[in-house]
């Protein structure tokens, strides 16, 4: 096809299927949230999803595309007081932005600069590396390690806490700062018949302090976890 670059593939390549995904936030006594949803990580002309990512590949660079991204966020931010059962609701982040994924011959670099449309306003962004290795019976094992950091409107806004919300929830008032936090994850591919794929994920992401410090945070860290089954597209 004319209109398809050399690169950019004229059909869906990649893995779409299913997913049971679960956090925990360790936010206030909200604990483990799971949900079922579709799973995606596949490229299709410029369009691409990776897992909690979509966007569009616009001009080559280094060993990928610049790209036009928003990352799809699926923790949910409900606060509740341990101290009296009071909630407090945050509205879920509406990430747009820009980014790179680079795949390197030493492994995957993602680079995204996002802007929060939601009602923080405010800013987020993210290193991430994964390496490659493949170990016994073609299961490929990704090992992860990144940062993230959070504008201080962002992590003001999911963190802390101002004079109303501690008169109704006993937590004391905080204004969260911006936070560097850093993560580390592994993802297990294992084929299991013709080409389906069961994709397994975990990630923990250690808060840096602006985060940690505040009294909604009841553990130092967030735990994100998914198990997908996927058909693969070549």
């Amino acid at each position: 096809m004319d209109d398809v670059p050399d690169g950019l593939p004229d059909h869906v390549v990649g893995d779409i299927g299913a997913a049971v995904y679960t956090s925990n936030l360790h936010i206030g006594t909200e604990g483990t949230q799971s949900l079922v949803l579709p799973y995606a990580y596949f490229d299709y002309k410029r369009f691409f999803a990776r897992i909690d990512e979509v966007g569009i590949k616009t001009f080559k660079m280094g060993y990928g595309y610049f790209e036009l991204a928003g990352k799809i966020n699926l923790d949910s931010y409900k606060v509740k007081s341990p101290i009296n059962g009071n909630s407090i609701n945050r509205s879920d982040p509406i990430p747009l932005g820009v980014g790179t994924f680079q795949e390197t011959p030493i492994g995957a670099i993602f680079i995204n600069a996002y802007h929060d449309f939601g009602k923080s306003n405010g800013a987020l962004y993210e290193a991430l590396y994964f390496a490659e290795l493949e170990t016994y019976k073609k299961i490929v094992v990704y090992p992860q390690i990144g940062i993230e950091r959070q504008s201080s409107q962002y992590a003001n806004y999911y963190y802390g806490i101002n004079a109303g919300e501690s008169s109704l929830t006993g937590y004391s008032a905080y204004i969260a700062p911006a936070t560097n936090n850093l993560m580390a994850g592994m993802m297990i591919e294992i084929p299991v018949a013709d080409s389906w794929y069961v994709n397994i994920y975990g990630k923990r992401k250690w808060m840096g302090g602006g985060i940690n410090n505040s009294p909604v945070m009841n553990r130092s860290f967030q735990d994100n976890i998914f198990m997908a089954l996927a058909y693969r597209f070549h």
